[in-house]
């Protein structure tokens, strides 16, 4: 009789807690779920299959609330309850949560090993769901990784999957990733024709999240298209859901996108203001990714505005991170703007040697996006040596990649280089088309201090007769 009051009490301050739960009041979820662990304490006999339900569903929360040092703490209680109760479905799920820990953690082995664990038990269990959830996160490790042809074949048969399911949740993230690779390699068209309708299927199957997503990502897009009153739109627009539904991540992601935008037109406090938000949100996330972007982003924002004091330190704290995360993709833009800074301290070789560091990453990734950016940088880069040939070769490069992509910001800073090298090799008719065709590109991109910059080159053309 004892014993059936004794289980009445818990399971009743589960149900309490499990409501809470549901119903997204997480705080008061944490002190039920607290509460009826703590029964065993009081010397209420709690059985484990529900002491492993309240540490995971705490784990789901802390997660939801960016405190993952304490859901891998509570993960790792359940996880061990689990096996001990050989529930292999409550395994698979633990396995999988503690991947995305590790993923975001920058731990992409550790990450590796639990999606692998994960996916075992599912197939094993003819779990399809599973199954496809865990394609979705190996194929985002591998694509921070760089490998595209490994993250393409997982998201794809994640693909596969979904279509013969009922359950259809996954069908945004899996189009939004395969949007992603093509964007990644300079398919713009087809990139923002899948987050378009990714955003509608968001919408249909009341992904919020999802939704967030691909504003965001189509907000990058417009970014480099030069269509920055609709990146504008398209941050405010991602900026509502996240606020609305407390997506930090996406949130961290759209501010830094914004700041791209302000830096093309020249907004460097309004830039950095971003930037530095983003990182805030990154840190209290222990988002390893986010967090190395961010300190790059805020170096280059220095590094075009020309104040250079903590650009070195940033830029080393950013590639200590993507060295030890793997990831080849921010590897390659720490290179980059390594060589931006050394380009504007008259630094050339060390310029040279860290763009075709970046370049070399770049290429072996299939990252056309950044390969198109140190064409047009190794352009600048020889014009300002005097290697006028060399420059030529990679002016022309740029003007083939980036009109192919239709980077119109790169578009214009070529144009620029052209002028540059014109004026420098006495063709000055030449030099005053580039300019100008420079000058009306960053008009149309609101970038008034490089506009400005132009107009006295031509003026300088113009006073030299």
């Amino acid at each position: 009789m004892t014993k059936t009051v004794k289980e009445s009490v818990v399971e009743k301050v589960m149900e309490k807690a499990d409501r809470c739960f549901v119903n997204g009041q997480y705080s008061k979820a944490v002190e039920f779920y607290t509460r009826a662990i703590n029964l065993n304490k009081a010397g209420e006999e709690v059985p484990d299959k529900l002491k492993a339900r309240a540490h995971c569903n705490l784990g789901i929360i802390y997660s939801i609330q960016g405190e993952m040092q304490k859901a891998e703490q509570e993960y790792l209680i359940a996880l061990e309850l689990n096996k001990k109760l050989d529930r292999k479905e409550g395994l698979s799920n633990i396995y999988c949560n503690l991947g995305v820990i590790y993923t975001g953690w920058g731990e992409l082995a550790k990450a590796e090993e639990m999606y692998k664990q994960s996916l075992e038990i599912d197939e094993g269990l003819g779990n399809m769901d599973g199954v496809a959830g865990i394609c979705i996160n190996l194929g985002n490790l591998y694509y921070i990784q760089g490998n595209l042809e490994a993250a393409e074949d997982m998201f794809r048969k994640a693909l596969i999957i979904t279509k013969h399911l009922s359950n259809k949740e996954n069908l945004p993230i899996i189009f939004s990733n395969l949007g992603n690779i093509n964007y990644f390699l300079g398919n713009m068209e087809t990139a923002e024709k899948i987050f378009r309708e990714t955003v509608e299927i968001s919408k249909l199957l009341m992904n919020n999240e999802a939704v967030a997503l691909n504003y965001v990502n189509l907000c990058s897009l417009y970014h480099k298209q030069g269509k920055l009153k609709w990146s504008k739109q398209l941050y405010d627009m991602a900026m509502s859901v996240c606020q609305n539904f407390k997506m930090k991540e996406a949130e961290a992601n759209a501010l830094s996108i914004m700041g791209e935008v302000l830096k093309t037109e020249g907004d460097y406090i309004g830039a950095r203001k971003m930037f530095s938000r983003a990182l805030e949100i990154d840190r209290r996330l222990d988002r390893k990714i986010g967090i190395s972007d961010d300190l790059c982003s805020l170096a280059s924002v220095d590094i075009r505005e020309g104040t250079l004091d903590e650009v070195e330190d940033n830029l080393k704290q950013a590639l200590e991170i993507n060295e030890k995360l793997e990831n080849h993709s921010g590897i390659a833009e720490n290179h980059y703007e390594y060589g931006n800074f050394y380009l504007a301290k008259g630094e050339y070789k060390e310029a040279e040697d860290s763009y075709k560091t970046a370049m070399q990453i770049a290429e072996h990734i299939g990252d056309k996006i950044r390969i198109a950016k140190l064409f047009s940088k190794l352009g600048e880069l020889f014009v300002a040596s005097g290697s006028f040939e060399q420059a030529r070769i990679y002016i022309n490069k740029s003007f083939e990649t980036n009109g192919e992509i239709g980077y119109k910001e790169m578009i214009a800073d070529t144009c620029k280089n052209y002028g540059d090298l014109c004026g420098k090799t006495g063709e000055n008719e030449k030099a005053r088309e580039y300019y100008d065709k420079a000058l009306l590109i960053y008009r149309e991109l609101s970038s008034g201090d490089r506009a400005g910059l132009v107009t006295e080159l031509i003026a300088d053309l113009e006073r030299a007769g």
